[in-house]
């Protein structure tokens, strides 16, 4: 029976020496000797009557080899969760003395080192952090009225095109003597007027009859490089991203803004639960607000995670860390490279440390129903994205299921609710200094990078 001893070398480091003899492995080698037996192809022998002698001489340092790898890592995951070692990273074989010799029915010895988790007390900051909330302004509920107007409005196709009218057409890419490209990029696609913001740029486009067209360059016409390859459905690096195009018009489109009235009111709200303008104003700056309330919560989590892992003093085991990333390493790194991907990584352990700690103190534990309702949320929005909102519970549930069995997505949404269970348990434990900004503050304080970010990134 195998023996297994473990030296504490320091609070952090520990080392775990297995001893093998040949009655742990032997079995597993003889079962594997004997499957091979029955495929094996030896010249001069029928297939399955090859003698085992003859098996062990071809493969049996191999399967010796293979089966010890085996039977040392189930041994040795099994003595961590018996003994509850709390471990950070992979055990690390450690080099013995003298060469280890593979031959079938010796002892073998084997060690490997630990990194121990650290034993800390979590302490809380004294003073406030700072919470930013978005001021809703009147012109961001105008400008939200505006929208939802449009998208509940109705299409009509006007004879002649004007400002606020989406054009449908053919681009066809020309060279550069402004003739037709033999060869050059086409397609079909819409052109909305008020996306080209220079007044001059936009002029050539008001006026237009069906069948009409316009020389332009889409790239310098248009604000956004990305939006211009999506229209043209051409890469970023492509030549025709940046050519000129005659635009031919196919159809004008103009929305017709939905009334503001109890019809429009209702289809958002359900019946009668909005029935004033002022109600529906409000109801808008509602929706506003929430919707920024996730990058507010957001940019909190940053902040109070640079908060506590600069508040507590969380030791590793650096230097064994360390040894076992370049040992498993693909490529050998340059030392200053390695040492800026250790330091975010080492911040990153730590910060899960710290969630470890509340999570267990507090008995915080993620059930697989909630897991579960996680994924369909997922599912739901992912179809959201193509127009799909409504789809029935047996079809998303099968969908849950594939979607759960699919590697490292249900760890990986465990992992998300477990984060944001954390994360309101320790929000109830500080104390938020509520700030509200305009916007464009809102924006630029998201955007900021703090002291601990300048320094280190």
């Amino acid at each position: 029976m195998m023996n297994i001893t473990k030296e504490q070398v320091d609070a952090l480091h520990a080392v775990v020496k297995i001893e093998v003899q040949p009655s742990d492995y032997q079995p597993r080698v003889n079962e594997v000797i004997k499957s091979y037996q029955k495929t094996a192809n030896v010249p001069g022998f029928r297939p399955g009557k090859v003698p085992a002698g003859i098996i062990k001489k071809m493969y049996g340092k191999a399967v010796l080899v293979e089966e010890l790898n085996k039977l040392l890592s189930e041994s040795l995951g099994k003595y961590i969760y018996d003994n509850k070692l709390e471990v950070i990273g992979s055990p690390l074989p450690k080099k013995s003395e003298k060469e280890q010799v593979f031959e079938d029915g010796a002892g073998f010895e084997f060690s490997y080192e630990l990194g121990i988790a650290p034993s800390f007390e979590l302490r809380m900051p004294d003073s406030k952090i700072p919470y930013y909330v978005l001021k809703v302004d009147d012109k961001m509920v105008d400008d939200d009225i505006t929208d939802i107007r449009r998208r509940y409005g109705k299409f009509s196709n006007p004879e002649v095109s004007e400002a606020s009218h989406i054009l449908y057409g053919e681009f066809t890419e020309l060279n550069d003597d402004g003739e037709v490209k033999e060869g050059g990029n086409r397609t079909t696609t819409s052109l909305a007027i008020e996306m080209i913001r220079n007044e001059d740029f936009r002029k050539p486009f008001i006026g237009l009859k069906k069948g009409d067209t316009v020389r332009f360059n889409p790239l310098k016409s248009l604000p956004s490089e990305a939006e211009v390859a999506a229209m043209l459905r051409t890469g970023k690096d492509s030549p025709a991203l940046s050519a000129d195009y005659i635009f031919t018009v196919t159809t004008i489109n103009q929305i017709d803004k939905a009334e503001l009235n109890q019809e429009l009111f209702d289809k958002l709200y359900g019946e009668g639960a909005v029935t004033t303008e002022e109600e529906f104003r409000n109801k808008v700056r509602e929706s506003i607000a929430q919707y920024f309330v996730k990058e507010s919560d957001r940019k909190l989590k940053k902040d109070l995670r640079n908060v506590l892992l600069e508040g507590n003093e969380i030791p590793l085991p650096d230097d064994f860390l360390k040894r076992m990333l370049k040992a498993n390493q693909e490529k050998e790194k340059a030392e200053h490279e390695f040492d800026h991907e250790y330091y975010h990584l080492a911040e990153d352990l730590r910060w899960s440390l710290i969630q470890n700690k509340v999570a267990s103190s507090n008995d915080i534990i993620i059930s697989e129903e909630e897991v579960k309702a996680l994924s369909v949320q997922v599912i739901r929005q992912q179809f959201a994205q193509y127009g799909y909102y409504e789809m029935e519970q047996d079809k998303l549930d099968e969908m849950s299921v594939r979607y759960l069995n699919e590697e490292g997505n249900y760890d990986r949404l465990e992992r998300t609710l477990r984060e944001n269970k954390v994360f309101e348990h320790l929000r109830q434990q500080i104390q938020l200094d509520n700030i509200e900004l305009s916007y464009t503050d809102f924006v630029d304080k998201l955007r900021e990078k703090t002291n601990h970010e300048l320094e280190h990134h």
